[in-house]
């Protein structure tokens, strides 16, 4: 599979021509109909605007969907392996503790506690490329909760620091060996 980054100017225009397509495709075949409870459906639109605007949230009904609707969730997957800048797998690891490191395509994501407060950790993202576009957002695909989307500060010469409550969800699903990460 090719990366986002590896695309010409001109194949990038035409995947987002057809995403544009799709997205207004999905609007007015799913988003007239709504469930009994009142809840709209989910589609390729909202998918992509999450995967690719920064601004978008995972709200409770993409939540939602998402958990319900295996389609969906391969949708997504596959939108995030496309469009990002970096991937990283599973950890092959043989324990199934906490991972300390974990390292992806162009990337390393290490974690150091606090001494200050040990409350707090600090996630260092440590990119190998300084002079490739830097990421805007940390994609999380774990297992509980599913997905999750962090904005990320620029980088300093190459790294990305955050500093995060020890027990978060996204701490605990980073540094599970089964989550998925990928930086756009």
């Amino acid at each position: 599979m090719t990366a986002w980054s590896a695309f010409t100017s001109k194949q990038k225009t035409a995947a987002e021509l057809a995403f544009d397509a799709l997205s207004t495709m999905d609007g007015i075949t799913v988003h007239g109909d709504s469930s009994e409870a009142g809840m709209r459906k989910i589609g390729f639109s909202d998918l992509y605007s999450f995967a690719t605007r920064p601004d978008s949230i995972m709200d409770e009904e993409l939540e939602r969907a998402l958990k319900q609707d295996d389609r969906l969730r391969e949708s997504l997957d596959k939108l995030l392996d496309e469009t990002a800048l970096y991937h990283g797998d599973r950890v092959a690891a043989a324990s199934t503790g906490k991972v300390d490191m974990r390292e992806g395509e162009g990337f390393k994501i290490r974690f150091h506690e606090s001494r200050a407060a040990p409350q707090h950790i600090y996630i260092i993202i440590e990119l190998k490329d300084t002079k490739a576009p830097p990421p805007t957002s940390l994609f999380i695909r774990g297992s509980r909760p599913l997905y999750q989307k962090l904005a990320l500060p620029r980088p300093q010469d190459g790294t990305i620091q955050i500093l995060a409550d020890l027990e978060s969800e996204m701490v605990e699903a980073l540094r599970d060996i089964d989550t998925r990460v990928f930086l756009r």
